[in-house]
């Protein structure tokens, strides 16, 4: 019934893939073109930023987070893609991301059981302002292709300065004190599964990691859309 259901919704919004917003069939997720060019994150994959060791500028530095992973790199296609994620929020093209993070959680954390799928928070008044968080829809398509509960645990208490604005040095400090847990039930003794649109430095994965932590959660792992690499 689920899968009818959803043939019939596709006849009226068809996929469209998730990187150049071409229609494509049902069920697919990006069409013949960039599922040839896109930037795919190949492994063997750094254990710790998730990027291929080629791409890996991390050092294995600690992070509140156990792992972050990812489907592509924030380059070319890949950047293209997020920017239509981030400028629309399609829940298609949210889809279509969904699923290719879905294939590298099961093939990075395949033998961990997520409690719970959280989204990196935005402030209530950008979100407001833009009418949706990016994060939250990315997450509410992963929790429906993974079967695994959304919960909207994080919250960010003001406004920040955009880190891409930000240098690298600057970035952590941008968001200390920024993030808070309002309901500590939903994650106290949880492994949860972080999303966010993309990783540069790591700095918000880390302060909302770190939050889940001082409020019980067990372990945090991380997903994203994509990862900055440097050229």
């Amino acid at each position: 019934m689920r899968t009818v259901l959803a043939w019939i919704v596709n006849l009226f919004f068809p996929q469209r893939c998730c990187l150049c917003g071409r229609v494509i069939a049902w069920r697919q997720t990006m069409c013949t073109d960039c599922l040839r060019d896109a930037p795919f994150v190949l492994p063997p994959v750094c254990d710790a930023c998730g990027r291929g060791e080629d791409a890996c500028t991390c050092r294995k530095r600690q992070r509140a987070f156990e792992r972050c992973v990812m489907p592509f790199y924030y380059k070319d296609l890949g950047k293209k893609g997020i920017g239509q994620l981030k400028n629309a929020a399609d829940y298609a093209v949210a889809q279509g991301f969904a699923a290719e993070m879905a294939e590298v959680v099961r093939r990075e954390y395949g033998g961990i059981a997520f409690d719970c799928i959280v989204p990196v928070p935005q402030y209530y008044k950008d979100e407001r302002r833009k009418g949706y968080n990016p994060a939250a829809v990315l997450a509410r398509a992963l929790s429906e292709t993974m079967r695994i509960p959304y919960r909207a645990s994080l919250r960010k208490l003001f406004h920040t300065t955009p880190q891409k604005e930000l240098r690298a040095i600057e970035r952590s400090g941008n968001l200390l004190g920024a993030f808070t847990v309002d309901e500590p039930q939903t994650v106290t003794g949880k492994t949860i599964l972080l999303v966010d649109d993309t990783i540069t430095t790591g700095a918000t994965l880390d302060e909302c990691a770190k939050m889940l932590k001082i409020y019980g959660a067990q372990a945090v792992y991380a997903v994203t859309a994509a990862a900055s690499v440097k050229e």
